[in-house]
């Protein structure tokens, strides 16, 4: 049975749990990387988050065989402050495309898009507690 869409901005209690994964996503965590907003990126995630992350789109020494693995908002916002530049220089952009969630668990495909508007496909698996993503593992499609 579908729930009732609203405004992704006015969440209550009552949200609909793939539409407030999604804003916690695109909104928060996906869009302020695009706009190298580190602090405000790593916002959509928990204070002791576990962030495990494989490269998608390969640029400068990092390879999609390489896996990052951080513990803790304040190591993703470090690492976020760091890569940010490396993503303006690239020009990427990252586009959330399907959400499943149940409130607590979820999965999400995505695409990281280049300037020439290729694209690389990946997915994703989260744990939310407390409103935020306390578990963040991503992957290249292929």
């Amino acid at each position: 049975m579908d729930r009732p869409c609203f405004d992704r901005k006015e969440f209550s209690m009552t949200r609909n749990d793939k539409e407030y994964l999604f804003h916690l996503l695109q909104d928060i965590y996906f869009d302020n990387i695009d706009t190298a907003k580190a602090d405000e990126a790593a916002e959509a995630m928990h204070n002791d988050v576990r962030w495990v992350h494989n490269q998608v789109w390969e640029h400068d020494a990092h390879k999609t065989n390489i896996r990052d693995t951080l513990n803790g908002q304040k190591e993703v916002r470090e690492f976020l402050r760091k890569r940010i530049v490396e993503m303006q220089i690239e020009g990427i952009i990252h586009k959330v495309e399907n959400v499943v969630s149940d409130g607590k668990l979820g999965a999400f495909k995505a695409n990281v898009i280049g300037t020439d508007k290729s694209k690389k496909p990946f997915f994703g698996l989260v744990e939310l507690k407390d409103d935020k993503i306390i578990y963040y593992r991503v992957l290249p499609q292929e």
